[in-house]
């Protein structure tokens, strides 16, 4: 998408992430000249983020968001038992949907105003690309250039989010959403606020495009070398899940190797999470049928390392080459669901806590139940497994399929296109909004 932009129209970066360094590399990478808008976001007051911890509960009591719920059972402590004695006297005056449009309409005024913000007035911008619309910091970049007349468009960038991350506490010109079960959620949550929705335009998954091009045998192969798998060995690929979602993933990973290491025709790639701990698997360097790969580029600090990093740039190259080869995937209720979906990949989801079961707070089984899993759940086109033997049977007859590509379940309700055109309608969807 940024070089498609980058070629089209004068762009300038304003990011938490992208700094110099990393837009020398970018320019450099996709051969453009974007800018760097060398400016701080604005810093949260304490009262303004309070505000919006009780618009974000109010907000799901209200849609009844399952998500929100089961997160809140791991909250005991005393702000949370606050919020629910507040929720429960709303709900008794029934004035909750009233204190939410009011929660909103202040956050948004309040953060119209900014004299840090001030500088972004002489770039004379025609319009303002939110990527993470549910960010405050955003917001507060959309609000600020609003109340100068500055156009804005939403992209909301994960199917979760609309369901996991609060509100969007700023009104865009246009919205661009996935697929329709993430319209139909914007138009349910947000017409509640206003008369006059934005236009909202369903472009399909951008970073999808590189699963729908065809590749030849030497790209195969290529691909194969640089993950050091041997010819004529069968791939199963682990995508792992943020340590703090799925502490207990590790026994997972150790089942699925006992099971390779009998079987001894089997390469296992672990694909570690960038917020998964990296020395968790380091016993496994020296094991000839694993390879081990980590996200490069992160903080040499551990706290909040992956909020500020920065993927390095053939991120998704690797990722589809990895779904691409594989023979399965396994997974850890994540978006690697659709990744290896949309490759057309079998799916074993794991719905077990290893050697001892978790409560349901902290047990994976509580990650299917979140809203926007339940949709794809319905579509059952993976496998879940519940202990290990079913897992050792998932996967025995998953590498036993010879027909990959043939009879798994349409995944296009999800990724809109099956083929690679969402960059294209996405670039054609904005330029429509700069008029």
């Amino acid at each position: 998408m940024i070089k498609r932009l980058g070629v089209e129209y004068d762009v300038y970066i304003m990011s938490t992430m992208i700094r110099a360094n990393e837009l020398r590399d970018i320019n450099e990478h996709f051969d453009l000249r974007l800018k760097l808008v060398d400016l701080e976001f604005s810093r949260e007051t304490v009262w303004l983020s309070c505000l919006r911890k009780l618009e974000k509960a109010l907000f799901s009591h209200h849609f009844d968001i399952v998500t929100q719920k089961i997160k809140y059972q791991n909250e005991e402590n005393w702000k949370a038992l606050l919020i629910q004695k507040l929720l429960r006297a709303l709900s008794f005056l029934n004035i909750i949907r009233t204190v939410l449009c009011l929660l909103r309409q202040t956050i948004i005024i309040l953060t119209s105003y900014s004299i840090r913000l001030k500088a972004l007035l002489p770039f004379h911008f025609d319009g303002v690309l939110s990527t993470s619309p549910l960010d405050s910091r955003e917001n507060r970049v959309v609000n600020f250039l609003g109340r100068h007349c500055v156009k804005s468009l939403a992209m909301v960038i994960s199917w979760d989010n609309l369901t996991s991350k609060g509100l969007i506490n700023a009104d865009h010109d246009y919205v661009l959403v996935w697929n329709d079960f993430m319209k139909t959620e914007f138009l349910r949550f947000y017409s509640i606020f206003t008369l006059e929705l934005p236009k909202i335009a369903v472009t399909g998954i951008p970073r999808f495009d590189c699963y729908f091009h065809k590749q030849s045998e030497e790209y195969y192969e290529h691909a194969r070398r640089r993950f050091n798998v041997p010819n004529g060995k069968l791939i199963i690929l682990i995508a792992t899940s943020a340590s703090r979602h799925f502490p207990n993933q590790k026994e997972i990973i150790a089942d699925v190797l006992q099971f390779a290491r009998a079987d001894g025709h089997v390469h296992v790639i672990i694909r570690c999470h960038p917020a998964d701990d990296e020395h968790a698997y380091k016993h496994l360097v020296k094991e000839q049928f694993v390879t081990l790969w980590h996200a490069g580029n992160l903080p040499e600090t551990k706290s909040e390392c992956f909020y500020k990093w920065f993927p390095e740039l053939d991120f998704l190259r690797s990722l589809s080459e990895m779904l691409r080869i594989c023979n399965v995937c396994v997974q850890f209720a994540s978006t690697m669901k659709l990744d290896a979906g949309a490759c057309r990949k079998p799916i074993i989801s794991i719905a077990y806590d290893g050697k001892i079961s978790l409560p349901y707070h902290q047990s994976v089984k509580r990650l299917y139940d979140y809203a926007h899993q339940i949709p794809l759940n319905a579509l059952q086109i993976d496998k879940v497994v519940t202990n290990r033997e079913q897992l050792f049977n998932a996967l025995k007859t998953s590498l036993q399929k010879t027909d990959q590509g043939e009879g798994f379940s349409d995944i296009s309700p999800f990724t809109h296109f099956t083929k690679a055109a969402s960059v294209d309608f996405t670039a054609k969807t904005i330029a429509e909004w700069l008029g």
